[in-house]
């Protein structure tokens, strides 16, 4: 009779054999196994196999499924340069992917990527140098929102003397947005003695103007946020309606001291009204669908009055971008025919910065924190569905090729004013509200699962629409 350990090798070579590497490395790995000769040369073989498949996970976008195998693939042993090598150039690329999101200014992203290689102990010193100069243009960039200029300059000339080489182009980047702060710090003085001197003499306009190009500035300007809701309770006005107004006077709202300079990073101008944090508060988000469209692609459809668009959080946000925002960055509103855009921190239209809702007009495009853009829409005259298009390089979660706020009903089909353009259609798809379902409309045969639909079929959950020429899927999310 067999022995019990050799059994086990056993059956860790079938397992080999038939391809099953993480139940062959569960086996060898066993305390009552793993001391044998037998064990220690399939273990070998184990780890090799792990290793090649580690390198294509992670080739592939997979670094956890990688990094998993690497790790079992080292407790086996027999291949340690090749799991070096690995670890090796995993830190490259990570390190890599920390450079390219500081110089887009992503950096709290860039944070997140040194922990991930913190956490797989990856990088060693020149890891914790980055994570230094990423803690710096972090600190500079909360001390600039505030209105300290010089001192959150004096924080890049810190990140840019840590930088491990000199030459790196991050360098050049860094000086600039130096020159930038101690240009605006001088205009940042300039206007907070023109605000206290306002303030004052109770000339509540100026004051309004002063703290609005201090806030252009610094978003988070203490004494320019306190004196403009100073202003706006002397003059009787709620925010909302001196946003309207400013509108109405265009640039001259800013006088001519007050043109917005070019930014050194993007902002988190906050709303101060008590009616928007309630209703954020009060907040139901309505239901969402995501279309996923043969030869065409996939469109996350909302239902809801009011989307918040935000990072993918537990908090909820409608439209979640992997970039970054806040949680909850921004609102959009259907109110009547028009969509309301709320900033809760940096948000702007056309390149002009927000400090109040406004109503959103076709073809604008908005900004968030400077880096997604996107373009709203209003495709079809007779429609009041919405559509949101990504034009910057982020993606959304799940990942979709654009956004539509669905209103009564949205189209789908070849005419350019189709929510949706699917340009090999021969027929229109009308999705419409009725009650508190979601059916749609089509010329032609249509199967809903695989079984013959009726014209006003009901969408429900999940599940796959086909027709003559068009195959879509819908899934609730």
């Amino acid at each position: 009779m067999f022995p019990s350990w050799r059994l086990k090798i056993r059956e860790a070579q079938v397992a080999l054999k038939e391809g099953r590497w993480d139940e062959a490395s569960a086996l060898l790995g066993q305390e009552s196994v793993r001391d044998f000769l037998p064990a220690r040369r399939l273990s070998h073989k184990v780890a090799s196999h792990l290793v090649e498949r580690a390198q294509q996970r992670m080739e592939q976008g997979e670094s956890s499924a990688g990094w998993r195998d690497l790790q079992q693939a080292s407790r086996l042993g027999g291949c340690d340069d090749r799991v070096t090598a690995l670890r090796d150039a995993h830190t490259r690329r990570g390190l890599e992917r920390v450079k390219q999101l500081i110089s887009c200014g992503e950096t709290k992203l860039a944070g997140q990527q040194i922990a991930r290689l913190e956490q797989r102990r990856l990088g060693g010193d020149e890891r914790r140098v980055w994570k230094l100069i990423v803690q710096q243009i972090s600190q500079a960039k909360l001390l600039s929102h505030q209105g300290a200029m010089s001192e959150a300059a004096k924080r890049l000339r810190r990140a840019e003397r840590l930088l491990p080489d000199p030459n790196d182009p991050i360098a050049a980047d860094l000086s600039a947005r130096q020159a930038n702060l101690e240009q605006q710090a001088g205009k940042v003085r300039t206007l907070s003695v023109q605000l206290h001197e306002n303030v004052a003499s109770e000339a509540w306009s100026e004051v309004l103007q002063t703290a609005e190009a201090l806030l252009e500035l610094a978003p988070e300007h203490k004494a320019a946020n306190k004196a403009r809701r100073r202003a706006w309770k002397a003059v009787g006005l709620g925010e909302a309606q001196a946003f309207r107004d400013r509108e109405l006077t265009g640039s001259r709202r800013l006088g001519k001291q007050a043109t917005t300079s070019t930014r050194v990073w993007t902002s988190s101008a906050k709303v101060d009204t008590v009616s928007l944090r309630n209703r954020q508060e009060k907040k139901m988000s309505g239901k969402r669908i995501v279309a996923w469209i043969d030869e065409v692609g996939g469109f996350l459809i909302c239902l809801g009055e009011e989307v918040m668009l935000g990072q993918p959080s537990t908090s909820g946000a409608d439209i979640p971008f992997l970039a970054d925002l806040s949680r909850q960055h921004a609102t959009i509103r259907r109110e009547g025919e028009s969509y309301v855009l709320t900033p809760i921190h940096r948000v702007s239209i056309n390149g002009k910065t927000l400090v109040g809702p406004t109503v959103l007009n076709d073809g604008v495009q908005i900004e968030l924190e400077g880096s997604v853009r996107l373009k709203f829409r209003r495709p079809h005259a007779l429609s009041a569905t919405a559509v949101l298009t990504i034009e910057s390089h982020h993606k959304t979660d799940p990942a979709v090729d654009g956004i539509v706020l669905m209103s009564e009903s949205c189209i789908l089909g070849p005419q350019a004013q189709s929510h949706i353009y699917c340009r090999k259609w021969a027929n229109d798809l009308v999705l419409f509200r009725r009650g508190d379902d979601l059916q749609f409309r089509t010329a032609g045969s249509v199967e809903i699962d695989g079984e013959p639909a009726s014209r006003g079929a009901t969408l429900a959950g999940t599940c796959q629409v086909a027709g003559e020429d068009f195959a879509l899927s819908f899934e609730e999310i």
